[in-house]
């Protein structure tokens, strides 16, 4: 600080230094500086530090200047930090408090009760040792204040001099006196006489009244102020009257009026911000608020009608009700939604939520809103303006840029309901949107409007599925006219239907806005009431299922082939016929009329008394022998089919077993009574070939009870054997590693899986799949066991599956087949020329493929070789895996930058304030703890564990990081005396603690 030449040339030797002489001597440029020369001069209630200065300064006719320059001289020179301003305080250190308490005769202990600041902080000036002080100033570094009353100064010193005390909102009034205590920025305040607003001192006497009566009374006089601070700013109604005389009548004379209106915000406001605190604290209007609300939370400030309406009453505006209508945001919409939020708790928690008052809603401060008074010196440059609090340039470009995306995405959907996986042109919009609803009532105003004013839903109070599917009911109403609730919603989907239906159901529990946009697309109180079920035509469905029927028989020749799995032509006709079987069989819902005999028309024997899998045989046997005249002696050998000819051969055996229609089905293709029994003679008679193909286990409605009588004709094994009967040589098996009676029933197989390769591309067949009737997936995976039976015996390849793999390379993977047979899906996603980009999550993670594509890429290091092939051949690189999975999850990366500090230090024991390559692992870390401690495992969890066994152990991490500390450095002091400590302990270690000290030997056993 600059000294003028005269404090300079009579510079005072203060006490407390060593080199003073005696009080009574020392002089300055004025008059004597005596200890308690000039009287004792006792300081004002919450007054600031310099103000009791300055008055002690006039007391002593000195400026101000000169006694900070006693008050803190350290060794002939000035130990005061920062520069004087009007509006500054200052902080002393103890022997600088020493002799100001000496100069103005005041005890520091009634300094200490009066001056806030007295000992607020220990300052250090430019030089460090003696005396020193700095100078503080701005409303974050010094605490409201505001000019003492005149009147009551003048009254307490006996002067009439000017003060500073630290005000409360409760003591801004002075109402002996009808002062309003302005705060003015780089000036010592503005008192305001009040003889033109009485009703700021009626509002004084409420406020008092409140703080006294309500705990919280302080808290909503906070939230009253940021509502009416809020209201200030806005553009005033026509009907507002109030305020404008109120400014007008306290506007001290020759102010500009401009500059007033800003000053005197808090001023002119009081009266409403006491009223509207009494009303918030009110817990009469809490709970009526959290009646009426149903247990929604809010959307706008309209729908709670009761609590704008008090408010209105309250504050003499009827018109003010309507005005705040159409508020989403803002501090009265947060108070509102906290209070719905928290269910109008009274617990700590809640109430801290409740009466929080955000940075974007709480007034701005006058420093920011007064420009500085322009210097009186031209050659003096003038002051740049500070920056809005809270304002940030680099967010502010975020929010434009992630607004630039939302509007691209509106104009191309018509709504902003975006998932939070979904993408728009590599940019997270749905996180983005997320995150904004996450902290709605922490969003600047400005930002909020913006969003509002492109979509108004954008954080409706209900889901975004809720959302999406109200747009499609819209663009349906719009497209194809009204949805007709009474008629059951005949034009829409089923979904769309049944979803409707189920709104009207619940319309009188839906929040109000979903009302309102539910009465938009037509459907309101009285058309929900009078609303049907969305059911499908059970006529029109039969008549597709019976055509889907019709036309399946007619390619097949019966229904008898037909299993639950079966699709034919998108249709589920399996699971439909099996419904229709099972109400045909147990009678317990009989079928509609009619539909048994349309059945019957195209197959008589659709639903047959006994199993569908003898009818399948039998169907099988009848296309077989077609051209054949059945003999009764070796007849059946003549037929190409071998598996018809075993099967006819069973029945013969088992002839007097089978029901009378059974045998009438076998006489139609030939198999009379006397066949029958003549061919079961010759089997038992002629001994069956060493070649001949065992019999397959058939099953139909007498296998158990012919077991039980005959056990040797199921083993294909005669009773008896002649002994005459030479033994023929087995034949030696052929190259391909067959009999050679087998070859055909391979060629068969090799047919329909050549078919199958051709029209699907791969042989990644389930096991239960048929080809033309052909049980292919059964066969498949027979073959498939075969091939890991002999690989896990150590017996070379069987050579004839060599031709399978001619067909698909992938016929038998080492991999699970569920895997190559989504791959496959994928294939043929991207040849159909469908949009597949896994590192832009598309498809997205809600599909199955999209789900699989995840899979894979956070699985693709612990892959087969073989299987990274062949996603590279779809587009799935490493880099593509890790891309998309650092996408879809996010914590991904994180779990990448515990791996490299596991690498570097052996642990994941790290420090809270741990920073790895700019990213702050420490915290994630103590995060992810915390999380599975409270919810369990977590993929995270699981990816942390698989890099560090104890990264979350069952006890302390004080403990655990102690232990790193003595494992890397175990002969310091600190480790040595740690490893006695559990010594000492050790009957109270986890066994855990116990085993990492001895593998580690720190502790021997």
């Amino acid at each position: 600080m600059p000294q003028s030449d005269d404090s300079r040339s009579a510079h005072p030797i203060p006490a407390g230094t060593g080199h003073e002489r005696h009080p009574a001597t020392a002089r300055t440029s004025g008059p004597t500086m005596t200890a308690g020369a000039a009287g004792r001069v006792a300081p004002l209630h919450t007054e600031l530090t310099l103000s009791f200065l300055a008055r002690v300064a006039a007391r002593y006719h000195l400026r101000l200047r000169d006694l900070l320059i006693a008050v803190t001289d350290t060794g002939s020179r000035r130990n005061t930090a920062s520069t004087l301003n009007p509006d500054s305080e200052i902080l002393l250190n103890a022997p600088a408090r020493a002799r100001l308490a000496t100069l103005c005769g005041t005890a520091p202990a009634v300094l200490e009760r009066a001056l806030p600041a007295w000992t607020r902080e220990e300052p250090r000036g430019p030089y460090r040792l003696g005396a020193a002080g700095r100078l503080v100033h701005g409303e974050e570094a010094v605490a409201a204040w505001g000019p003492a009353c005149p009147s009551c100064t003048a009254a307490r010193t006996g002067r009439a001099e000017p003060a500073r005390r630290y005000l409360t909102p409760d003591q801004r009034v002075c109402p002996r006196h009808q002062f309003w205590l302005l705060f003015v920025p780089a000036t010592s305040g503005l008192p305001v006489p009040l003889g033109g607003c009485p009703e700021i001192i009626h509002a004084h006497r409420s406020h008092t009244r409140l703080l006294h009566r309500s705990p919280v009374g302080a808290q909503a006089f906070d939230v009253a102020r940021a509502v009416t601070g809020t209201w200030w700013l806005q553009p005033w109604p026509r009907e507002e009257c109030l305020w404008p005389a109120r400014l007008e009548a306290s506007m001290p004379k020759g102010s500009d009026p401009d500059w007033w209106k800003t000053a005197a915000r808090d001023l002119v406001t009081y009266p409403e911000t006491v009223a509207l605190a009494h009303l918030l604290a009110s817990r009469r209007l809490q709970q009526h608020l959290l009646a009426a609300s149903g247990g929604h939370l809010p959307h706008r400030l309209g729908e709670m009608g009761d609590l704008l309406s008090e408010l209105a009453d309250t504050l003499a505006r009827p018109w003010l009700a309507r005005h705040l209508a159409a508020d989403t945001h803002g501090a009265l919409f947060t108070w509102a939604h906290s209070c719905i939020r928290t269910r109008a708790a009274t617990t700590p928690t809640a109430q801290l939520l409740l009466w929080k008052v955000h940075a974007p809603h709480r007034p701005r401060p006058l420093t920011d809103l007064l420009a500085p008074p322009l210097p009186a010196d031209p050659g003096k440059p003038i002051p740049r303006p500070s920056l809005q609090r809270g304002y940030s340039l680099r967010n502010e470009r975020a929010f434009a840029q992630g607004l630039a995306h939302a509007r691209t995405y509106y104009q191309q959907h018509q709504h902003l309901a975006v998932a939070t996986h979904d993408a728009l042109g590599g940019f997270p919009l749905g996180q983005w949107l997320t995150n904004r609803r996450t902290t709605h009532t922490r969003m600047p105003p400005h930002q909020a409007a913006a969003l509002t004013a492109l979509y108004p839903w954008w954080n409706a109070p209900w889901s975004l599925q809720w959302q999406r599917i109200w747009h499609q009911a819209h663009h349906h109403s719009t497209t194809r006219g009204p949805l007709h609730p009474a008629a059951g919603f005949p034009t829409t989907s089923y979904n769309l239907g049944e979803w409707l239906y189920l709104q009207c159901v619940a319309y009188t529990t839906l929040h109000p806005e979903q009302q309102r946009l539910m009465t938009e697309i037509g459907i309101d109180a009285p058309a929900a009431a009078t609303a049907r079920p969305r059911r499908r035509n059970l006529k029109a469905g039969a008549e597709q299922a019976l055509a889907h029927a019709r036309s399946y028989a007619a390619e097949h020749g019966s229904l008898a082939s037909v299993t639950s799995t079966t699709v034919h032509e998108g249709f589920r006709l399996g699971q439909w016929l099996a419904s229709q079987r099972t109400r045909q069989r147990t009678g317990h819902r009989p079928l509609p009329g009619g539909r048994a005999q349309a059945l019957a028309a195209i197959d008589p024997w659709w639903c047959p008394p006994w199993h569908l899998k003898w009818q399948r045989h039998y169907n099988d046997a009848r296309d077989a022998t077609a051209g054949h005249c059945l003999q009764a002696e070796g007849g059946l050998e003549k037929l190409d089919d071998l598996s018809a000819a075993t099967w006819l051969r069973h029945q013969c055996a088992t002839y007097d077993e089978l029901s009378e229609q059974q045998r009438q089905l076998l006489a139609a293709i030939g198999v009379t009574p006397q066949v029958a029994r003549t061919a079961s003679n010759h089997a038992r008679t002629v001994p069956k070939r060493p070649t001949e193909p065992p019999t397959p286990d058939v099953e139909d409605n007498a296998g158990h009870a012919r077991t039980a009588a005959d056990p040797a004709a199921l083993s294909g094994r005669p009773d008896t054997c002649p002994a005459t009967e030479p033994k023929h040589p087995p034949a030696a098996p052929s190259r391909l590693g067959h009999h050679p009676d087998q070859r055909p029933g391979f060629e068969t197989a090799l047919a329909h899986a050549r078919a199958w390769h051709a029209e699907h591309g791969h042989l990644a067949v389930p096991r239960d799949t048929r080809h033309d009737g052909y049980p292919l997936g059964m066969w498949l995976f027979s073959q498939r066991n075969r091939a890991k039976q002999r690989a896990r015996a150590s017996l070379p390849p069987s050579p004839h599956l060599s031709e399978l793999a001619a067909i698909d390379p992938w016929w038998n993977p080492p991999w699970d087949l569920h895997w190559q047979r989504n791959y496959y899906r994928a294939r043929d996603h991207v040849e159909a020329g469908k949009p597949f980009a896994p590192d832009t999550l598309t498809p997205s993670p809600s599909t199955a493929l999209g789900s699989w594509a995840t899979r894979v890429c956070l699985q693709y290091d612990q892959l087969h070789p073989d299987q990274q092939h062949l996603l590279t051949l779809i587009g799935i690189t490493s880099e593509v895996a890790h891309a998309r999975t650092r996408r879809a999850h996010p914590w991904r990366t994180a779990v990448e930058h515990a791996q490299a500090f596991a690498a570097v230090h052996g642990h994941l024991a790290a420090p809270h304030n741990t920073v790895h390559n700019g990213f702050a692992l420490g915290q994630w870390l103590n995060k992810q703890r915390y999380r599975a401690r409270r919810k369990g495992p977590h993929p995270a969890a699981r990816a942390l564990a698989a890099i560090d066994p104890w990264w979350n152990p069952p006890w302390g991490m004080t403990w655990q990081h102690a232990y790193q500390r003595a494992r890397n450095h175990p002969h310091t002091p600190a480790a040595r005396r740690w490893i006695h400590k559990q010594q000492r302990r050790w009957p109270l270690l986890h066994p855990d603690q116990q085993h990492l000290l001895t593998t580690a030997s720190l502790v021997a056993t």
